[in-house]
């Protein structure tokens, strides 16, 4: 026997101890087709799916299987909804119920519905006295017994591919103003269509295959609930190669739809490349020679933010219209929680938040006038650029006209509008980003939230993109909020800097306070300077570990302090400096990077803290430093400023 190849990466045969039952498994599932199509009587076969009988049972069974598709499309997906976005007590066990028709014998399913629907079900008598509608043995009641249990395959389908689309879509339409049903309607349903497409052919397939619970809950009357697979059991008895020829032809409609469906079920990877973003065309973003209009209208409505936040994020906003805010903190500080909270989209926090005179704490998310743009942007992929900047005007029932006018004249001013035709996966990654804020500002917001908006994009897109961003948000009549991890971003579009650290304020001030004071240690980091927390002397600072830094401006003793050093203010020598500088410490270089023209040292100690120094190549050069080299650093007293913290 050939050995077959394997895929695993390193083993280019399968052993023979797994290739054999496999190919075995294999003939086994494909000798009963070889022996349908062996045995079928080819020259008769026009005749057998011609006669009178089978015509009329394939149109029963198109009709029952269409009824059964539909019925399944109005009860399934609902279902398969609450099944992929809500938890509920008693979830495992709706499950499961979805389940049980797959694996439930059919005619133990049709036993079911005849104690359910039957004449002496538990529903029969009150559907024919009060509607005079009788299920079993009619086609009604073929309809039926289709859609329970097929329809479970549109819902195992189509919550699979819920599961697979990130909330983040659902979350921002709802952010510019889309009900829940239009946000169903118009962003889930478009993007699992797949998905749901996939689940409706399998449905239909199912339906139009039925047998045991067919025929044990409607019986088998010919025209009335004798569908195809009946009609093939009758034929067995009476003439076999015509149930043959019927039998080829139900395999004939299965195989086709698991052809069609390749890849989507069964989990066999389809041919696709991942989606690459075509490269960023610098002109694209640079200013137009045209004067760059005002982003608002003439007659500028104004809404200053108030809000109080409970929960994992304790705190407070006020801010005037206008302002622009930095919220930056380190990895759980619960930034992206603050914006969540402020939208309502969290259990973990809440807000009680004023825009203007209108309360909008107690409201649904798409009645907040809170717009949201996410780190990716969350453009819907199967719009166009135009149409994603419409979305939020169309939702709060802006004409389509006009809404497309102001969306297009949104993309000029962000200098996209020549892009307007295109889907998302023919933007860049600056494109992109700018067809999110126009969508946001379009959906006119009266509070504005950017979740590190340029986090993607490359540092000379970045720079681009950030001015931009910064000319737009000067004339926004409301608040923005913009989380980000780049200094740069937060000195250069921010009013304000919030720093938040385990859902607490530490910070809130300007951003040249920030930058000659930080409160926080993973702030003064990203500022790129040196931060040591240690406990106030009479001359300075005792840090934990015993070690001693003396400053020109001490704090009261016994004072919790956070010690900011630059790098630039630490000297490096290879031996012990007799100058001035008060500190003086020895240590090893652990690391040596560059940053722009310099190098930044970090040297480790036992003494003290690590500490980064930044020097320039040359004298890096002079004093030979190299990883593992001991030196002495020196830090001038009146280098070193105190923050009590």
């Amino acid at each position: 026997m050939p050995q077959l190849r394997s895929r695993t990466p390193g083993s280019r045969r399968s052993p023979l101890a797994l290739a054999v039952p496999a190919v075995l498994a294999v003939a086994f599932l494909a000798l009963p087709l070889a022996g349908v199509l062996a045995r079928t009587s080819w020259g008769e076969l026009g005749a057998h799916l011609t006669s009178p009988g089978t015509t009329q049972a394939l149109r029963l069974s198109l009709l029952v299987s269409a009824w059964s598709l539909g019925l399944s499309l109005l009860l399934g997906v609902p279902l398969a909804w609450l099944l992929a976005r809500v938890d509920f007590p008693g979830k495992a066990l709706v499950r499961s119920l979805v389940l049980l028709p797959m694996v439930l014998p059919p005619t133990v399913g049709g036993v079911a519905l005849l104690l359910a629907f039957g004449r002496r079900g538990l529903l029969g008598p009150w559907l024919e006295d009060s509607f005079g509608v009788t299920l079993p043995f009619h086609t009604s009641g073929a309809v039926l017994a289709a859609t329970f249990v097929a329809m479970p395959f549109l819902v195992i389908s189509l919550e699979g591919a819920l599961g697979g689309l990130h909330p983040r879509y659902e979350e921002t339409a709802a952010s510019l103003g889309a009900s829940p049903l239009r946000v169903f309607l118009t962003v889930t349903l478009p993007m699992v269509a797949p998905g749901l497409a996939a689940g409706a052919a399998l449905t239909w397939a199912r339906a139009l295959g039925e047998f045991g619970a067919t025929i044990t809950f409607a019986g088998n009357l010919p025209g009335t609930t004798q569908t195809l697979p009946l009609q093939v059991y009758l034929l067995l008895q009476d003439s076999p190669e015509a149930a043959t020829s019927v039998s080829l032809l139900l395999l004939a409609i299965a195989m086709a739809v698991l052809v069609a469906l390749r890849g989507r079920w069964t989990g066999t990877p389809r041919g696709s490349s991942a989606v690459r973003r075509p490269p960023e065309d610098p002109a694209s973003v640079r200013s137009s020679p045209t004067p760059v209009r005002s982003v608002v209208p003439p007659e500028r409505e104004e809404w200053p933010l108030r809000a109080e936040v409970t929960g994992f994020d304790r705190l407070t906003l006020r801010a005037e219209p206008g302002t622009t805010i930095a919220v930056v903190g380190p990895n759980g500080a619960g930034k992206t929680t603050l914006l969540r909270a402020l939208l309502g989209l969290t259990p973990r926090a809440r807000a009680a938040v004023r825009l203007g005179g209108t309360d909008v704490g107690g409201l649904p998310v798409h009645r907040r006038g809170i717009a949201w743009v996410p780190q990716d942007g969350a453009l819907f992929p199967h719009l166009s650029a135009l149409a994603n900047t419409a979305y939020g005007l169309r939702a709060r029932g802006v004409p389509r006209a006009e809404a497309r006018g102001s969306a297009r004249d949104w993309l000029e001013r962000l200098g996209v509008g020549h892009l307007a035709g295109r889907r998302p996966a023919e933007l860049s990654g600056g494109q992109a980003q700018r067809v999110a804020l126009a969508r946001a500002l379009a959906s006119r917001p009266r509070l504005l939230l950017l979740d590190e908006p340029l986090a993607a994009l490359d540092q000379t897109t970045r720079a681009r993109v950030r001015h931009m961003l910064r000319t737009h948000l000067d004339g926004f009549g409301g608040v923005c909020l913009i989380v980000t991890h780049d200094p740069v971003e937060a000195l250069s579009l921010a009013d304000r800097v919030l720093v938040l650290d385990e859902g607490r304020t530490v910070q809130d001030a300007p951003p040249a306070e920030v930058t000659r004071h930080p409160r926080s240690p993973w702030v003064a980091r990203m500022l790129g300077r040196n931060a040591w927390a240690g406990t106030a002397t009479a001359d300075g600072l005792e840090l934990p570990g015993g070690g001693r830094l003396v400053v020109a401006e001490p704090l009261p003793p016994g004072t919790a302090a956070l010690a900011v050093i630059g790098p630039e203010a630490v000297s490096v020598h290879r031996r012990r400096p007799d100058g001035s500088p008060r500190n003086v410490w020895s240590g090893t270089v652990g690391e040596i990077t560059t940053s722009g023209s310099r190098l930044r040292v970090l040297i480790t100690s036992e003494r003290t803290p690590d500490l980064v120094a930044e020097i320039t190549p040359q004298a890096a050069a002079e004093l030979g430093l190299a990883e593992g080299v001991p030196v002495w650093t020196g830090v001038k007293a009146t280098e070193a400023a105190l923050v009590p913290l």
